[in-house]
């Protein structure tokens, strides 16, 4: 059965005093809906979409290029990734990767593109411009979440079913560090100043926090019931909890608990605006995108997405 979190007179009335309150100008918003089978455009501004396109193959992950020209979709039953013109608003290519294509993220150059094979327990090397793929990095079984490094020098995996996250050099793709984290490990996100690495562990109900130098766990902090993603702004951190349907907030400094926010029902994808101010998390069964005030921690509403809403990646990117 779905539900809507239930809010308050105040927070109503707060909520219709800030949801005017622009996202960073021009911020556009690719939510993934698995079940619709479809890509959703959502002006952040204005919190509306302004076009969907369909894409087959239960679209889950999604990584949208720096400069906001692209958007890249995996599409586990179809093996394959669909190359997005942001601009355009069209699928102009895709990129045929077989096995179990799921987490995604872009080199911030706008190239290579990496892709975590479920089922090869490998992260693909993809050329976008050749549109194949042309070379792969080992990680553990079931790879899920990507993050890449600022300087692109780096790329991280969430090895679920080895309960390890992967740091792997993006130039040789040899093995920097394999480290033990917490059980099940699914979404893996760099901290903006790119100092940690947070690791949500889906079967242990926590965050492993782990220094991106050292690599070494420097914290292990309890969230919510089956963990998905996590995502840093303005020295918090936000987690969504699967299960519990809440939002987890911490202190990014100390581990400390600061809020658990109900978004809607099971919550997945995280990302937050360019400017930071606001977070945003996909609902899976409410079919929608809230939108959360990272300062004041008040989740000022959302808009109504497609059916099955996962926007696993960093789904946020500038108007192209």
């Amino acid at each position: 059965m779905r539900r809507v979190a239930a809010i308050g007179a105040k927070a109503v009335f707060v909520a219709a005093l800030l949801w005017s309150l622009p996202a960073a100008a021009g911020d556009i918003a690719y939510v993934t809906s698995q079940e619709a089978g479809e890509l959703a455009f959502v002006d952040l501004d204005a919190m509306t979409v302004t076009k969907t396109i369909a894409v087959t193959g239960k679209p889950a992950g999604i990584a949208v290029s720096t400069d906001g020209r692209r958007a890249y979709v995996s599409r586990p039953e179809d093996k394959a990734i669909s190359i997005v013109d942001t601009a355009s608003g069209e699928t102009f290519g895709e990129i045929a990767t077989g096995g179990g294509p799921l987490g995604i993220a872009v080199h911030p150059s706008g190239a290579p593109v990496y892709v975590a094979d479920w089922f090869s327990h490998s992260l693909l090397v993809l050329d976008p411009e050749a549109r194949k793929v042309v070379g792969s990095f080992e990680t553990g079984e079931s790879p899920s979440g990507v993050a890449v490094s600022a300087d692109g020098k780096v790329v991280v995996t969430a090895d679920r079913d080895s309960n390890q996250v992967s740091f792997i050099d993006t130039e040789t793709g040899a093995a920097i560090a394999r480290v033990a984290v917490g059980e099940r490990p699914f979404g893996v996100t760099i901290s903006p100043d790119g100092k940690r690495v947070y690791a949500a562990n889906v079967g242990s109900d926590d965050v492993s926090i782990i220094d991106m130098a050292t690599h070494a766990v420097t914290s292990t902090v309890p969230v919510g019931s089956h963990p998905y993603a996590v995502a840093e702004s303005r020295g918090k951190v936000f987690v969504t909890d699967q299960y519990g349907s809440t939002v987890t907030v911490f202190d990014a400094a100390t581990g400390k608990r600061l809020e658990q926010l109900e978004t809607g029902e099971y919550p997945e994808g995280i990302d937050v605006g360019s400017d930071g101010r606001f977070v945003y998390v996909a609902n899976w069964f409410d079919n929608t995108l809230s939108k959360i005030d990272a300062e004041t921690l008040e989740v000022m509403g959302s808009v109504e997405v497609g059916d099955g809403p996962r926007a696993f990646g960093e789904f946020i990117g500038p108007a192209p």
